[in-house]
Formats: structure tokens, C-alpha cells, sequence
């Protein structure tokens, strides 16, 4: 092969940034001068082969150049199949691509790709003349070759109407390609490659058709961290490639501007970062599509929150050509199934011992805990229930502090949440609507581990849509409904929420809608500055009855179970006040089983502010000594009931006994 180069003969240390394959006569005159000169102004090392000695067959140096060059660029051209040098030089080069991972980028000048791939006119003629009096094995691994470097994008003469642009596009790619290094920051993540090998499976790379994979989960649970990491891997097998982190800060940077406006930005900042081209001016939202259709793109969308911004970015295969991919990670599952979003990777929680090595490398910088820590280290992880998030936060905040420091703060772990994990979780709370708003905070404190029909049946008439809503909280991924009905939040964000009821009470004058704990309910409850705007207490003791009789207007009290008796069961129903049937149910398989007092709203007979309905005591005896789990009720007494809402207690009173399930 005849070949010129820009730097001398001999191998650098580490080999050479590319090897050029090319025919000679076709173009080393014109366009592979002025494209080795653009190598060397950028600094790229380009191989040369003029000293070593031509022959029928690929000599043992060019192989070795071969093998230590980072990246192979074959410029195919008419005459290219003319020489079984050029040939074998291909035939090892995509073998060392098979093999090693080799990168190998492509040129098409003057000649159209379809001719190479097909072995067609004036390269097919070349082709054939080449093989004559050539062993049929040896026609087949060239016929083979040529089709499948036909098959690798690279660039097409034709369509450009400057060669002195394709020669900058074609040096500055080479140029970027050689700054990617094979990122190693994911390598040592916990269950990275269990992430990876489903998300490879999503994708279908194989597949020429445009495909967009969702991944889906609660806030910290590391959807971005996968999104990453598997751009990382597959980002280099595509034409343009980005990833655009948190897309719904960038679509609420444009502040308080109409929709379409919105959408327009956001397009302009995508194109502007796919394409390259700065500072981009777009009049219509058709400009992407117009730009990438042809274009086989890998674009990740992280953080994405509102369907318009999937509208505004993908909104559809014809958007990007063959073989594009789209990832698109959100914490909100009903907005992938909206965009009719068929792939969906829903990422759960770590196991016990990934969960534990994930906190020591976090806390410890290595994969288990020292001696002496294990047993904090667990307990620890436990308080986290397994998110990644927390478990990264709390290791870092611990990281470094000796035994007796981090005894000193287990109980401000138990009880407080870490400010950094706070600000995240907080994003799904207040992307929530006021009514959905109101069933999160009732589940974090009232009703997480009860079961479905609990929570209808006390706020079944409350206007707030608790169908609908826990709909909504189990597709942002704030709760999960099991199997049985359980209700489940995670813990960190069970204490977010009662963080938030906490920081209400404080702004409303300690005015309380929920009181959790034994001693602040009592002071709320003993002193009657809760009055008025209590929900709902938690844990309470019937043994103490100036609190008892302090809840008048609670609409919902939850007993702990070692106190519930016959007498009482009754002292509570008379303080509270029933005025309707009630349900009692123990689970004796719980550590903190409690029995609750919860309402359904039954308006007071109108001037008798002080009536009392005196429950049946023989039957709730009678009933009491059943299994655990029946259920008992009382007759109903009144027929007129009224929802529940964030209205005075004191005027609605209400309440219905069951038991925490």
C-alpha cells in the first residue's frame, strides 16, 4: 500500500493515535495531504508505513501497527479493492476490531457506500480483477470484509458540498475519540453489572429499530448512576451521542414563560449540545426531527418530570434514524406510560449484604466494615432501609469518626434526616399536588403498613381522591402497594414526612395535625394547644385519662397494643366520643402492634355538644376473647355522616376504632 504520513516511522511509546488504510493513487495527492495535515496540527500521531517493504501479503510490522494504534481510519475509494494489500490490511484490522474492541472509523470518498457494501460497479469491477486466480476461502473473508465496513457509519463525501469542512469534521471527531477514555468510574459500584446486563437486554443494540428504554424508581435509588454508566459503555457505537442531565431544571430555567415557549428552549439547548453548534436559534418544534432523523443517536434524558418535555426532546422514532436509542430516567412511572413508553427498567432496592458493602465503601472506603464496626454498620443500614442515597450520605457523614462518636449518633440518625437527603427527597413531595400532598402525609404518619382499605375507609369521604392519589404516590414511587394490600413507604421518606408535620406545627404555633411521640402528645394534648387542628396521634396509652379526655377532637388515635383492655377500650371510646360503629383488629405478629381510633365523621346530634354513645360492653367482651384478627363492630348509630377534611374538628366529630394491620 502506498502511504503517507505526517510523523516518522517508528512507534512511539504506547503505539500510534491512528493507522490510515487508504489507496494511494486515489488520494493521497489531494485529500489524505491535507487531512494529515490537519492530524498534526491537532497533535494526533499518525502511522506511516513508507520504510517498510511491500509484498503480496500483510508484513508481521503493519499488523504490530495495527494492533498499537488507538484508532483504525479506512478511506475507501474506487480503486481501494485493487490491492490484496489494502484487503489484508482490512481483513486484520476488523479482526483486531472483533477481538480487541478496536475502534474503527470510516471514510467513503468519492464513492457511494452501497457499492462497497454490494461489491457494485466501478469498486465491484476493481473487486473482481483483484480476485482472479485467489483461493475461494480468500475471495470470501474479503467479500465479507468489505461488507462490513459498508456496514460502519463514518463520513460521505457526497454530502458535503466543502471537503475542507468534512476534513475538519473527520479530524476533529478523531480528535474527541482519542480524548474517550473507557471510563473506569463505574467499575467498582455495587450490582453495577446486574444494572447494566438488564438495561443491555432493554436495548436491543442489535436491533436497527429506534428504541427508547425508561428507567424508572424512587428518588436515590440510583437511576442516574445506571443511566450513566451505561452511556459510558455504548455512547462510542453511535453517530451523535449526549447526555442531558436533569432536563427539569433546565425546562424550569426558563421560568415563568408559556409552555410551547418552554418546550422551544429546551429543544434549542438539546440541538445545540447534540449537533454541536452553540448558541443555536430553532423558530419551530419540528427543527429536531428535520436535524437527526437520519441520524443514529444515543441521548440520554435524565430527571425528566413533565410530558412536554418529552414531547419537546423525543416525542417518537421518527425523530432520530436506525439503531437510535433514548433513555430516558424519571420518578414518575405514569409519564413513561403516557409517552407510550413500552420498555421499562424499574430498579429495586439492594439486597441486605449489597446494601452493607455499598455503605462500607461510602464509610470505610473498602468493601465490609473493620472490626469493631459491623454491628453499627448494620444497624445503620437498616435505618436507611437499603437507598443507596442514604447510604452514601450517612457513610461519608461518618466516615472517619471512631466507634463512641458514631454510638452518639445513632439516636439523632433514628430520629432526624440528614439535610442532604432531605433536599432530595423533598423534590417528589412538593412535585406532588395539594391533595396528594395530604394522603403522603397522612400514610408517614398515620397509615404506612395498614393496609389499602384502611386508608378508604377512614378518608373515603375526605374529598381527596384516595384512590387516585395512592395511584399517584405508588407511581412516584413514594409508596408501594403489595400483594396483600400493605401500604408501604420507605422509612426515610416516612421520616421526611413527619419532618414536614413537625416544621407545620412550629410555623402554625405548635396548632398540630399530627402528634407522634409519647411526651410531646402529652404536652400537646394536657395543655390544649393542639386544639383545633389535631388529625391524628400515634401510640398513645389509655391509662392516663386527662389526655384521654384532651382528645375530643382528634379524628384519628392510635393505642398501643399491650394497654388495649376491656375497661380500657371503653374509657377511650367514651373520651373520644364515638358516634359510629368502630372495628378492632390485633395483629399479634408485630413488635409495635397498635389499635387506632380513626374516623368516619358522624356529625353530633344537633344540641347535645356532650352526648355520649355507650358501646355494647358484653359483646366487645365477648368479641375481644376471638382470634386475633376478627373483626368486631357496634351498630351503627347515626345514618348522616360528613368527609373529612382540614376543617374544625371540634364542630365534625368523628372516629371509628380499628387496629394498625
Amino acid at each position: 500500500m502506498d502511504v503517507s504520513s505526517s510523523s516518522s516511522s517508528a512507534s512511539p511509546q504506547g503505539g500510534y493515535d491512528v493507522f490510515p488504510s487508504f489507496r494511494g493513487p486515489d488520494v493521497r495527492q489531494t485529500f489524505l495531504s491535507h487531512l494529515l495535515n490537519e492530524f498534526e496540527r491537532k497533535g494526533i500521531n499518525t502511522f506511516k508505513d513508507s520504510q517498510i517493504k511491500r509484498g503480496k501479503y500483510i508484513s508481521p510490522e503493519l499488523k504490530q501497527a495495527i494492533r498499537e494504534s488507538r484508532i483504525c481510519l479506512i478511506i475507501l475509494s474506487k480503486n481501494y479493492a485493487s490491492s490484496s494489500w489494502t484487503l489484508g490490511e482490512l481483513v486484520e484490522i476488523l479482526e483486531s476490531r472483533k477481538a480487541s474492541g478496536k475502534t474503527v472509523m470510516t471514510v467513503f470518498y468519492d464513492i457511494d457506500p452501497s457499492h462497497v457494501r454490494k461489491q457494485s460497479g466501478e469498486f465491484g469491477m476493481a473487486f473482481r480483477k483483484t480476485c482472479e486466480r485467489k483461493t475461494e476461502h480468500q475471495k470470501q473473508r474479503w467479500k465479507q470484509a468489505l461488507t462490513n465496513v459498508a456496514n460502519i457509519l463514518g463520513e460521505d463525501s457526497h454530502k458535503w458540498d466543502n471537503e475542507a469542512d468534512m476534513i475538519s469534521k473527520i479530524a476533529k471527531d478523531v480528535s474527541n475519540e482519542l480524548n474517550f477514555t473507557p471510563s473506569r468510574d463505574f467499575d467498582y459500584l455495587v450490582g453495577i453489572e446486574a444494572h447494566l446486563a438488564k438495561m443491555t437486554s432493554l436495548l436491543c443494540l442489535e436491533s436497527d429499530e429506534t428504541r427508547v428504554v425508561g428507567i424508572w424508581g424512587p428518588l436515590g435509588i440510583g437511576k442516574t448512576t445506571i443511566a450513566r454508566a451505561i452511556y459510558n459503555q455504548i455512547s462510542r457505537n453511535f453517530q451523535r451521542s449526549l447526555f442531558m442531565d436533569n432536563v427539569k431544571r433546565s425546562y424550569r430555567s426558563g421560568g415563568d414563560s408559556d409552555t410551547y415557549t418552554l418546550k422551544l428552549r429546551l429543544q434549542r439547548e438539546f440541538l445545540s449540545k447534540i449537533l454541536d453548534h452553540m448558541d443555536m436559534e430553532i423558530h419551530h418544534l419540528g427543527t429536531a426531527q428535520q436535524r437527526l432523523k437520519y441520524q443514529k443517536a444515543l441521548v440520554v434524558l435524565d430527571n425528566v418530570d413533565k410530558l412536554e418535555q418529552l414531547q419537546a426532546l423525543e416525542n417518537g422514532p421518527p425523530w432520530f434514524g436506525k439503531g437510535s436509542r433514548i433513555i430516558v430516567t424519571t420518578d414518575n412511572k405514569h409519564l413513561l406510560e403516557a409517552h407510550k413508553i413500552k420498555h421499562i427498567y424499574e430498579v429495586k432496592f439492594p439486597s441486605k449484604d449489597e446494601a452493607l458493602k455499598i455503605f462500607s465503601q461510602s464509610a470505610f472506603t473498602q468493601n465490609a466494615p473493620p472490626e469493631g464496626y459491623l454491628n453499627l454498620a448494620v444497624e445503620v443500614t437498616e435505618l436507611t432501609s437499603h437507598l443507596p442515597l442514604g447510604l452514601c450520605v450517612l457513610g461519608k457523614a461518618l466516615c472517619g469518626e471512631s466507634v463512641s462518636m458514631w454510638t452518639d449518633q445513632l439516636p439523632r440518625i433514628k430520629t432526624s434526616l440528614n439535610r442532604d437527603i432531605e433536599q432530595v427527597l423533598i423534590v417528589g413531595y412538593n412535585g406532588l399536588d395539594d391533595k396528594d400532598k395530604a394522603i403522603f402525609l397522612h400514610i408517614a404518619c398515620l397509615f404506612e403498613g395498614k393496609r389499602v382499605d384502611c386508608v378508604t375507609q377512614f378518608l373515603g369521604n375526605s374529598g381527596l381522591d384516595i384512590e387516585y392519589g395512592l395511584s399517584v404516590l405508588v407511581e412516584r414511587a413514594l409508596i408501594s402497594i403489595l400483594s396483600d394490600k400493605l401500604i408501604i413507604m420507605h422509612r426515610l421518606l416516612r421520616q421526611m414526612g413527619r419532618e414536614i408535620v413537625r416544621k407545620h406545627s412550629i410555623h402554625l404555633s405548635m396548632r398540630c395535625r399530627f402528634l407522634m411521640g409519647a411526651c410531646y402528645m402529652y404536652h400537646v394534648v394536657a395543655n390544649n394547644i393542639g386544639t383545633g387542628a389535631v388529625l391524628g396521634t400515634t401510640k398513645v396509652s389509655l391509662t392516663n385519662e386527662k389526655v384521654l379526655s384532651g382528645m375530643h377532637d382528634h379524628q384519628c388515635i392510635i393505642f398501643c397494643r399491650d394497654m388495649v383492655d376491656k375497661s380500657s377500650l371503653v374509657r377511650a371510646v367514651e373520651a373520644a366520643k364515638i358516634l359510629h360503629g368502630f372495628s378492632f383488629d390485633l395483629d399479634r405478629e408485630r413488635i409495635d402492634d397498635v389499635a387506632s381510633i380513626s374516623g368516619l365523621n358522624q356529625r353530633l346530634v344537633p344540641g347535645e355538644s356532650d352526648v355520649t354513645v355507650k358501646p355494647d360492653v358484653e359483646k366487645i367482651e365477648e368479641e375481644f376473647q376471638k382470634k386475633p384478627k376478627e373483626e368486631f363492630r357496634f351498630p351503627h348509630q347515626f345514618a348522616d355522616s360528613k368527609g373529612i377534611g382540614f376543617f374544625d374538628v371540634k364542630k365534625e366529630l368523628s372516629s371509628i376504632l380499628t387496629s394498625a394491620l
